[in-house]
């Protein structure tokens, strides 16, 4: 059960604080809004030139916009009877990519928005940071989101990875709650078909989870098998493994990962 949920809004997010209220209420939880406010990204060898006065007033800038965010969410958690704890955080993109998942650890449940694809790389890169580096899930909520997380029915992508069996028993209080569920495999011509959607099936019916496994043709490349299924299904969500790598200190989402954030149309539980 979630509990305790931390939510990050970032320069653009206009979605994921009306849907993250929503959660805490209907699981009775807490919620943890922390803002991220990033400093002025410009050379270094700008930065000496500039006056003190403009570089504090540009900070203060920043801090005031994520702080009018953070209240924002706040704002609408209290509405609903729920007393968030609320944080500014400031620093590089580094500093504020390593805090936030710091914070994610002593949480059930992070949610962030989906990055726009106009917006900053910074955005992408804090998603990044709490995917991989909280051990713990993320729920991924679309910039077109305008309603509360449905629990109806619900798509769980399987190709017996560890990472995908976190995913799944991270989202058993989700799926616990919906109504239908079906476990999918995207059939894969250049590995041998190992992985049982049907068996994984079963063993959510034994959580008391309503379930069916089937596999479905690849119809181009995984992202889209997997969103057109989800919109012919009416998929309220989708819980998948999130897969990536590092390089030195940078995070690099794997390709399957980064097509569905770039195109999903549903919120997306993910874990690495």
């Amino acid at each position: 059960m979630y509990k305790d949920i931390l939510v990050v809004p970032t320069a653009r997010s206009e979605a994921v604080g009306p849907f993250a209220a929503s959660l805490a209420d209907s699981f009775r939880a807490g919620l943890r809004v922390v803002g991220p406010a990033l400093d002025l990204a410009a050379p270094s060898y700008v930065v000496p030139e500039m006056p003190v006065e403009i570089l504090d007033n540009a900070r203060e800038s920043v801090r005031a916009a994520a702080r009018d965010r953070v209240e924002g969410i706040a704002g609408l958690a209290r509405e609903k009877g729920i007393d968030p704890r609320t944080e500014v955080i400031s620093g590089s993109l580094d500093a504020c990519a390593h805090e936030l998942a710091r914070r994610a650890r002593y949480c059930d449940l992070a949610i962030v928005e989906q990055p726009d694809r106009e917006a900053r790389e910074g955005d992408t890169q804090l998603l990044e940071a709490i995917l991989f580096g909280s051990g713990r899930p993320l729920l991924v909520v679309p910039f077109i989101q305008k309603r509360a997380l449905a629990f109806d029915n619900a798509l769980v992508a399987w190709d017996e990875s560890a990472t995908a069996a976190r995913a799944v028993a991270a989202a058993l209080p989700f799926l616990k709650r919906t109504n239908h569920v079906e476990v999918v495999t995207v059939d894969d011509r250049s590995r041998p078909r190992s992985a049982e959607p049907e068996t994984l099936a079963r063993h959510l019916e034994a959580h008391g989870v309503r379930t069916r496994g089937r596999r479905l043709p690849n119809v181009g490349d995984v992202t889209d098998t997997l969103l057109s299924h989800a919109a012919d299904i009416g998929a309220d969500y989708l819980v998948m493994g999130g897969y990536g790598h590092s390089r030195l200190r940078e995070f690099i989402l794997g390709g399957a990962t980064r097509g569905i954030l770039a195109s999903m149309t549903v919120p997306i539980l993910m874990m690495h």
